[in-house]
């Protein structure tokens, strides 16, 4: 299995996330959007609970 470097996210991409999620987008849609497993984007969203901080 290929391993792929830690990859930070920027705010900008972090807003893209939350206005995909809002949407109704799956983590699978959007992990595509970034070439990135959904997982990298589950970390992301999970850590509010799947609320979009203030």
């Amino acid at each position: 299995m290929k391993h792929r470097t830690r990859t930070y996210y920027t705010a900008t991409q972090k807003a893209l996330m939350w206005e995909r999620w809002k949407d109704g987008w799956t983590l699978h849609e959007i992990g595509k959007l970034f070439d990135r497993p959904h997982t990298s984007i589950q970390g992301i969203l999970s850590k509010t609970g799947g609320i979009r901080p203030p």
